[in-house]
C-alpha cells in the first residue's frame, strides 16, 4: 500500500484567510507530524513505512486527481519488512541541542 500525504493550502497558519505568523503556510510542518505519528503506529503493528519525497511532484499530483489548492508533499508505502534493519548510528546530542545560546 502507498498512502499519499497531501495537505491543504492557506489553511494551517491563517486565520480569516490571513497567514497569522512570519513562515506563512504551515502545511508542510503539520504534515510532518501526521507522518511521523503514521510511521511510529505503523512500526508499533509490525509495519515498515519509507518516507518518499523524490518524485514528480506534478506528475504525481496529476496521475492522482489531486485538486488546486492541494499540494501532494509525500508518498507513504507501507507494508510487512522482509527483515528489521538495525537502527542508524545516531550523532551525538551535543552535536545539534545547545544550552541559553545557538
Amino acid at each position: 500500500m502507498i498512502l499519499v500525504i497531501c495537505g491543504k493550502l492557506n489553511s494551517a497558519g491563517f486565520y480569516k484567510g490571513q497567514v497569522t505568523t512570519k513562515l506563512g503556510d504551515w502545511f508542510m510542518y503539520d504534515l510532518g507530524i501526521g507522518t511521523q505519528s503514521i510511521c511510529l503506529t505503523a512500526h508499533a503493528l509490525g509495519l515498515g513505512t519509507v518516507v518518499v519525497g523524490l518524485f514528480d511532484q506534478n506528475k504525481a499530483k496529476e496521475v492522482l486527481g489531486v485538486p488546486e489548492g492541494y499540494e501532494l508533499v509525500s508518498m507513504l508505502p507501507l507494508g510487512y519488512p522482509e527483515k528489521t534493519p538495525a537502527a542508524p548510528k545516531r550523532r551525538e546530542i551535543a552535536e545539534f541541542v545547545h544550552q541559553d545560546k545557538f
